[in-house]
């Protein structure tokens, strides 16, 4: 029985040698393997035969042990060995590995979760990130705005690379100069006044006057006469512009007789009937054949004047009302296809129903064109605002808690307030700048052009011309800006001095964009505000550092709002102000061409703009009992009896360990150990071999006993 026994028992122990060599022959073909965790086989006591159970000690007898035989050995457990393994630099950013505890979690073949540390994966054909066996790599998705989104259930983890594209709208943008205190005050705008303007509604040139010599007279006049008739309210004092030139007409015996003058205009040509009632005649001087005078009036009746009989001397009518040769002049209400421009007595209509497109300059800068509908009803007014708007001319509206200042007035005999802003001033349009050189408004001969309903072009001169210079210290620094379609914005910042005491300098800046498209779209303004600089220098306050750009044609995020950053402006004196726009954080579209996984796992994507954003993040799990996990081949494992339930979230969350990117996580096997496991393993093996052998030696003297 006993040498049946001890062939048993060193059956266990060969099986037990078996096993270990088995464990670590896989630890060292596994050496190589990125993520491969060793195991350790544990060995147990199998049976036990008790001879004796002992007995406990009496006041006589110290006592017995127990005698036990042992039957054996088992394997308790093979338990892999979960410590970190060596972390190595990877060429490839997609490969990753955990430091710390956790797993990542990839798809298995029917859609269940596996877990892994190792982490050598590359992108398939769909852009998602996979296994080198192919398995789905699962995390956080993101949003349309690529925001993550930590969903309950994990999503493939996608990186289109090349196929994705990406726009960042501007948020901030940072303004460095040197805003001196020195210089002229910004207390002076530019003014510039268009030639005189009338309004053809009212002003019918009155034609078909014809001169008739009569007989001789009381020998007044002397030399030769030209002569021009006029339309007159006598009620409201409204006086058409004059007819052509009559003459010139020879003076024989003194007299000259006007006949045939036209009757009255009745409606649509005036607004209603018996608006004039009578004919003034202007008459030139011998000695001055361009100035004329009022020398009489004639009444019309029923609408038909009658003759005129002029006989008075030069010395008489030049005591007379002289002629105004633009007639009534426009009001804000005058319809623009009714101003007309004078050029001597030719008058010639200024606008005409169609596409006005309008490009002036400021501070010697072009302006972004702008355009403008004529309609039939469009007034002077609506030229006015467009005008306002289009060259980016800011008023009180615009900044009420910090107004804008008016100019001051160098306009030789004007007494007028200058308030920045296109006005009507004596019958001329006005359009007063913002105060500062660089905020001067200019409109040349080519600024106005009309497409007309029948698609011609035609430039359209109103005769502006410069009645007071701009003045004052002033600079100007331009940029490019993005909305959230990538779409560039032009912006212009000009910042003019404002005022200087005895503790502050304070610099009013001005922001227009052409590309603004606001209520109404013409309106190119989008911020104002104030500078101020302490006595070293320093900005010590900036008011409403935000500009709002309007997007209203276009699908993009709407306004575009942006804060300027005005910290690294200086206030220290120097030669000239001077400002510039030195970074944005806006970009336009650009493709995604790489990225990278930092330590949260969260994947950002750099496009070829330079922006960058998120494109996923790389789920982690742990186990309470990670030895409990179930391998299933590939470096992976499965949730086993005895593992408990998954921890996942994030890396460096909860426990978990933290993503080291473009790396990977060798095998944890240790050789050497592996090694002496081996010749344990050989060495336990032979030894149980020799106790086969010599209980079957005792049996075969046994057997012999007979002989």
């Amino acid at each position: 029985m006993g040498l049946a026994t001890a062939l048993t028992t060193a059956l266990t122990g060969l099986s037990a040698a078996e096993t270990q060599i088995d464990v670590a022959g896989n630890n060292l073909a596994n050496s190589q393997t990125a993520g491969f965790k060793a195991s350790q086989a544990v060995f147990v006591t199998q049976f036990l035969q008790t001879q004796s159970l002992g007995s406990a000690p009496s006041s006589t007898n110290g006592g017995t042990n127990p005698r036990q035989t042992g039957l054996g050995v088992r394997v308790g457990e093979i338990s892999p060995n979960f410590s970190q393994g060596t972390i190595e630099v990877s060429s490839s950013p997609s490969d990753l590995a955990i430091q710390g505890e956790g797993f990542f979690i990839v798809q298995g073949s029917q859609d269940q979760d596996l877990y892994t540390r190792n982490g050598i994966f590359k992108t398939n054909s769909e852009n998602k990130l996979v296994t080198t066996t192919g398995n789905l790599v699962l995390g956080y998705g993101i949003d349309d705005n690529y925001n993550i989104v930590k969903t309950p259930k994990p999503v493939p983890v996608e990186i289109p690379l090349g196929n994705k594209f990406v726009a960042k709208a501007t948020e901030n943008v940072t303004i460095e100069g040197t805003l001196t205190p020195t210089g002229d005050l910004a207390d002076t705008a530019q003014v510039i006044d268009s030639a005189v303007l009338s309004d053809g509604k009212y002003d019918r040139p009155p034609t078909g006057t014809t001169t008739t010599v009569v007989p001789p007279g009381a020998n007044s006049l002397t030399g030769n006469y030209s002569y021009v008739v006029t339309w007159y309210n006598s009620s409201t004092h409204v006086e058409s512009r004059p007819s052509e030139r009559i003459g010139p007409a020879t003076v024989v015996n003194g007299n000259v007789t006007l006949a045939n003058m036209p009757n009255l205009p009745v409606p649509p040509d005036v607004p209603a009937p018996g608006y004039y009632d009578s004919v003034r005649i202007y008459r030139n001087l011998n000695s001055d054949s361009s100035s004329y005078y009022l020398t009489g009036t004639v009444a019309a009746p029923g609408g038909v004047p009658g003759p005129f009989t002029d006989d008075q001397p030069d010395t008489t009518i030049s005591a007379n009302t002289p002629l105004d040769l633009d007639g009534q002049t426009i009001q804000t209400n005058t319809k623009l296809v009714d101003v007309l421009k004078r050029d001597g007595l030719n008058y010639e209509q200024v606008f005409q129903e169609g596409t006005l497109s309008f490009q002036a300059r400021k501070g010697g800068r072009l302006l972004a064109e702008k355009d403008f509908t004529i309609a039939d009803d469009t007034t002077v007014q609506d030229l006015l605002d467009f005008i306002g708007d289009a060259t980016g001319i800011q008023t009180i509206a615009d900044d009420p808690t910090h107004p804008i200042p008016n100019s001051v007035n160098n306009i030789l005999n004007d007494t007028n307030a200058l308030t920045p802003g296109a006005f009507i001033q004596d019958g001329k349009i006005r359009v007063v700048s913002n105060n500062g050189v660089d905020n001067g408004i200019d409109i040349s001969l080519s600024s106005f052009h009309i497409t007309t309903l029948t698609n011609d072009v035609v430039s359209t001169n109103i005769g502006f011309s410069t009645s007071q210079e701009a003045a004052g210290q002033s600079a100007v620094a331009d940029f490019t800006a993005y909305d959230s379609l990538g779409v560039p914005m032009q912006v212009r910042v000009t910042a003019v001095l404002e005022s200087v005491t005895g503790s502050a300098t304070t610099y009013r800046w001005f922001a227009e964009s052409g590309d603004n498209q606001g209520d109404p779209p013409s309106d190119i303004s989008v911020g104002t505000g104030l500078l101020s600089f302490d006595g070293e220098g320093n900005l010590i306050s900036a008011t409403n550092t935000k500009v709002s750009i309007d997007r209203n044609d276009l699908p993009s995020d709407k306004p575009l709002e942006f804060k300027l950053d005005f910290s690294n402006v200086s206030g220290l004196a120097a030669q000239s102000s001077t400002l510039a726009a030195t970074r944005q954080d806006g970009s336009p579209r650009g493709q995604l061409t790489s990225y990278i996984i930092g330590e949260d796992g969260i994947i950002r994507g750099v496009f070829s703009s330079g922006v960058t954003r998120d494109l996923g993040q790389i789920q982690l799990a742990r186990f309470a009992n990670p030895a409990g996990l179930e391998q299933v081949g590939d470096t992976m494992f499965r949730q086993g009896v005895n593992s408990g339930e998954p921890i996942t979230d994030a890396p460096n969350a909860n426990g978990l360990g933290k993503i080291v990117g473009g790396a990977k996580e060798l095998s944890n096997t240790d050789i050497g150990r592996s090694m002496i496991d081996l010749v344990l393993a050989s060495t336990q093996y032979r030894a149980n071999s020799r106790v086969i052998s010599t209980a079957q030696q005792l049996l075969d003297e046994l057997l012999n006993l007979r002989r």
